[in-house]
């Protein structure tokens, strides 16, 4: 993703909708939105914007357009995780880690998760292949 390119939290839930099942035509990508009561003009908005924005690019298809996502899911969630770690924690991962599990707010499911995550990093690392 385009580090310049941010993308709005309404427009995240449009990319959801078509990262789900890519590409999509307005009708799809309506049905996939009714449940946020946004209009069409508003939807149609949204998309007109990430299209600008290089997220999406269209296809002509029939009457209408097929809707298709240049950037992953993935590459877009790295992004804004740097961007936000960046911004919130001066872009130091191990602070905002520390933050979390400081909280309390972390399951055991969740510690015992970052646990595993870290004991196979460490074994990555001290393997030389």
């Amino acid at each position: 993703m385009n580090q310049q390119m941010s993308i709005s939290e309404s427009e995240w839930r449009v990319m959801k909708i078509i990262w789900n099942n890519a590409p999509q035509t307005l009708p799809e990508i309506l049905e996939g939105l009714r449940d946020t009561q946004w209009s069409k003009t508003t939807i149609q908005t949204y998309l007109a914007r990430l299209v600008k924005k290089g997220a999406l690019v269209t296809k002509r298809q029939g009457k209408g357009y097929l809707y298709y996502p240049t950037v992953s899911e993935s590459d877009c969630q790295l992004a804004e995780s740097r961007h936000f770690l960046s911004r919130v924690y001066d872009g130091s991962l191990s602070k905002m880690v520390m933050g979390f599990v400081k909280s309390g707010n972390l399951s055991a499911e969740e510690l015992h998760e970052l646990k595993n995550l870290i004991s196979e990093q460490e074994t990555t690392d001290a393997d030389p292949r």
